[in-house]
């Protein structure tokens, strides 16, 4: 065999040191492809997106902060305890985790039949007090126990604004809800802490089960509603709480919805369409008031 010329042998030598050097990927355009994903690849530009693009997990999103806390506290509507569906107070601890890209710990201390004065009593329990020690959000709805209803449909009370029926019943209200507020408050003292209240779309059963009962029941009833809810409202202002409508979402801003379909067969408690109305009005609520930005930027 002739020997080969030098430079044929430099040249096949040159060759195998760029085939390897590319193997290993220190020659660009020679090594493997770049994944989707590295941490080194730029990524590329689109002329068209249609709809929201794919976002790659930036580091808060891969390694998220710890979980957040949801507190639940009222009566039946909240604690859902005769729905057998998934109550809005889960939902909004669901909803909310979708949102801000976080765990949500929920913790629904609601009961059925409780009072104002049960919700603040509770308050001193070992557990609630554990629950709301670490909350970040707290959501109350009570009240509607608080009333004699079997004078829902006695002329006699309306109108119910100003009614001499209802006058102790709501100042009783606006002091209790006032008064868990502050007791909420002396237990959680971070001033991020969120609370926000609920109304009703009716204190009593509403939808084909309340117009059975006739027109004075009917009248009487949503008039003692919107009191029950102007007074809410007037607790989440000067305490500084989100007032979250409950009326609008199952009854229409002019009280010309039928809930029906939105209600359990006692027409007193919303079923599984209902307590995604609420949950919905409670997430959106939230987000006006800057909440849900907060929790996500702080993931």
């Amino acid at each position: 065999m002739r020997p080969r010329p030098r430079h044929l042998l430099a040249a096949l030598l040159g060759l195998a040191v760029l085939a390897a050097l590319g193997l290993s990927g220190v020659v660009p355009g020679l090594g493997p492809p770049t994944l989707l994903g590295d941490p080194g690849a730029a990524p590329k530009a689109s002329a068209t997106t249609v709809g929201p693009a794919p976002a790659t997990p930036s580091a808060s999103e891969t390694t998220p902060a710890g979980p957040l806390t949801l507190v639940g506290l009222g009566d039946s509507v909240p604690s859902a305890e005769t729905c057998g569906c998934t109550g809005y107070v889960e939902q909004v601890g669901q909803r909310l985790g979708a949102l801000t890209h976080r765990g949500w710990v929920v913790h629904n201390d609601a009961n059925g039949g409780w009072t104002t004065s049960d919700v603040e009593d509770d308050l001193g329990s070992s557990s609630t007090r554990g629950h709301l020690a670490s909350a970040d959000l707290v959501l109350v709805e009570v009240g509607a126990n608080d009333f004699d209803l079997d004078r829902v449909d006695d002329q006699g009370c309306f109108p119910a604004a100003g009614s001499g029926c209802w006058s102790a019943t709501i100042a009783g209200l606006r002091d209790g809800l006032t008064r868990i507020i502050t007791a909420i408050h002396r237990v959680d003292h971070r001033p991020d802490l969120r609370i926000a209240l609920l109304g009703y779309w009716n204190v009593t059963v509403d939808g084909s089960v309340g117009r059975a009962l006739g027109e004075d029941f009917v009248l009487g009833s949503d008039e003692l509603t919107r009191l029950v809810n102007d007074t809410v409202h007037q607790v989440a202002a000067t305490t500084g709480a989100v007032y979250v409508d409950a009326y609008s979402p199952l009854k229409g801003t002019s009280g010309t919805r039928d809930p029906t379909g939105d209600l359990l067969d006692d027409g007193d408690h919303p079923n599984s369409s209902g307590h995604t109305l609420l949950s919905t009005a409670v997430v959106d609520e939230l987000a006006t008031a800057g909440a849900v930005a907060a929790w996500r930027g702080a993931s």
